[in-house]
């Protein structure tokens, strides 16, 4: 009996190894997905401080953590380190490379760091994606992106795209109407501006537009009514001081 109990305790011990290690690494992983949790919510608020140190603690606790390397990637471009956000981003898309939220936020990137056709290639391998719950945003980033290297035919359609996946997308409608002002087709414009406003935010930007194409289509009064709010709303704004 000794002898039998001799042979086999060795391996008990193992299997009791493994399982106290295997229920440390889930307990890490956990602690790492409560701390990306939270450096997102921070990172929400704005609280960036707080954002990088629960993000930092979560890739230390899980370096392979999607969320905690997509968010920190994000946060990294908030704070104006181009080459960490890059870094992260691609980390991110090196752990989940069907991703379609993490292809579209790394598109963003790309295009407003003088790289639009590569941001562009991460938009539309977004939109590839069939479960991507909204490609509208992805579609209106490359319209966007495209119209900055002068393409604006092809910003057109993909524009339309995104309204066709969401025909009230308000960040599309705002863009078709700042399409057709440059265009001076200004009765186009104002019928994009319009279905925007019983979407969309009162921004700057779509107020300063507000003025401008009412101003074109001689509609002073609503005109006025514009320019009123980005003055009341936004006094300190760039474009409350072109407006002025």
């Amino acid at each position: 009996m000794n002898k039998f109990s001799y042979v086999f305790f060795p391996s008990f011990l193992l299997a009791s190894f493994l399982l106290s290690a295997c229920s440390s690494q889930v307990k890490t992983e956990e602690a790492a997905d409560y701390n990306s949790d939270l450096g997102v919510q921070y990172l929400q608020k704005g609280h960036l401080n707080r954002a990088n140190e629960k993000l930092s603690k979560a890739i230390e606790q899980n370096p392979n953590s999607i969320k905690a390397n997509h968010y920190f990637a994000i946060l990294q471009e908030r704070l104006g380190d181009k080459a960490k956000a890059n870094q992260y981003f691609q980390k991110a898309i090196s752990l989940a490379p069907k991703n379609p939220e993490i292809r579209n936020n790394y598109g963003s990137y790309l295009c407003k760091n003088g790289q639009p056709q590569k941001a562009v290639q991460q938009f539309l391998t977004a939109v590839k994606d069939p479960l991507y719950r909204t490609p509208e945003f992805a579609y209106t980033n490359a319209g966007i992106c495209l119209r900055k290297t002068g393409n604006d035919a092809r910003a057109e359609q993909y524009f339309r795209q995104a309204l066709k996946k969401h025909s009230s997308f308000p960040s599309a409608l705002l863009e078709m109407s700042k399409l057709y002002f440059d265009r001076k087709q200004y009765a186009r414009a104002q019928g994009f501006m319009l279905r925007y406003e019983s979407v969309g935010r009162s921004t700057p930007e779509a107020l300063e537009l507000c003025v401008k194409v009412n101003q074109k289509m001689k509609n002073n009064g609503k005109a006025a009514t514009c320019k009123a709010a980005l003055l009341r709303l936004f006094p300190a704004s760039p474009e409350a001081e072109r407006i002025n």
